[in-house]
C-alpha cells in the first residue's frame, strides 16, 4: 500500500481529521478530496478497517521514528525514558485531531483494534528491555503497565487539548520509583490466603 493513490488517500485522512469525525470520514469523502473514485479507494484498501489500520500504522511509525532519533542523541537512563515520554505526548498533541480520530476508529473497528493491541505489546516489550538494561526489578510487568499509563495520558491530554503537567509529573515519578522498587515475590513465596 505504498503506491501514489494509497499515499494520497492516507494523507487526506490525516488532513481531514480536524474536519470530520469517524462517522463522516467515508470512502466518498476521502476519494473526493484526492480526486480519486470510491472504486479506487476500494482497490487500494478494500475496507475502512484496513484503511484506518494503515493510517494508524503510519502515525505510530512517525512517533517511533522521532523517538528513535531523540534516543540516539541521549545516553541510556531514566532521563532518556522520561524525555521519550514527554516527546510522545507532545507528538500526540501536535496531531491531536488525528490521534482522537484513530482512538475512535479503534473502538469501532475490530481489525484495527487487534493491530493496535499487537503493536502495544511490542512497544511494552521494548520498554521492558530498556528498563531491564537499567537493572529495574519487574521490568516486564512495569513496561506493560507504563505503556498503558502513557496511552491513557495521551488520550486525556488530546481530549483536553493541552498538556497536563501534573499527569506528566506522575508518569516521571512512576518511572523513578519503578527503578528503585524491590523485586516482586515469586508465586511460591506469596503466602496462601487464610483457610487454604
Amino acid at each position: 500500500m505504498s503506491g501514489p493513490a494509497s499515499l494520497r488517500l492516507l494523507a487526506a485522512g490525516a488532513a481531514l481529521a480536524a474536519r470530520y469525525g469517524f462517522e463522516q470520514l467515508t470512502p466518498d469523502n476521502l476519494a473526493d478530496t484526492t480526486g480519486l473514485t470510491r472504486e479506487q479507494f476500494a482497490a487500494q484498501f478494500g475496507s475502512l478497517d484496513v484503511y484506518f489500520t494503515e493510517l494508524n500504522r503510519q502515525f505510530l511509525d512517525h512517533i517511533l521514528d522521532r523517538l528513535v532519533q531523540a534516543a540516539s542523541q541521549t545516553p541510556p537512563g531514566l532521563p532518556r525514558m522520561q524525555r521519550a515520554t514527554e516527546l510522545q505526548l507532545d507528538i500526540c498533541l501536535e496531531h491531536r485531531a488525528l490521534r482522537l480520530l484513530l482512538s475512535e476508529a479503534r473502538r469501532r473497528l475490530p481489525g484495527m483494534a487487534q493491530y493496535f493491541h499487537k503493536r502495544n505489546q511490542t512497544t511494552a516489550m521494548m520498554v521492558g528491555i530498556e528498563l531491564k538494561s537499567l537493572a529495574c526489578p519487574n521490568s516486564h510487568a512495569i513496561g506493560r503497565v507504563y505503556c498503558q499509563m502513557v496511552l491513557e495520558a495521551a488520550q486525556l491530554e488530546c481530549e483536553a487539548g493541552a498538556p497536563n503537567p501534573g499527569l506528566r509529573r506522575m508518569l516521571s515519578e512512576f518511572l523513578a520509583a519503578a527503578l528503585s522498587a524491590p523485586p516482586l515475590p515469586k508465586a511460591a513465596d506469596v503466602p496462601a490466603p487464610a483457610g487454604e
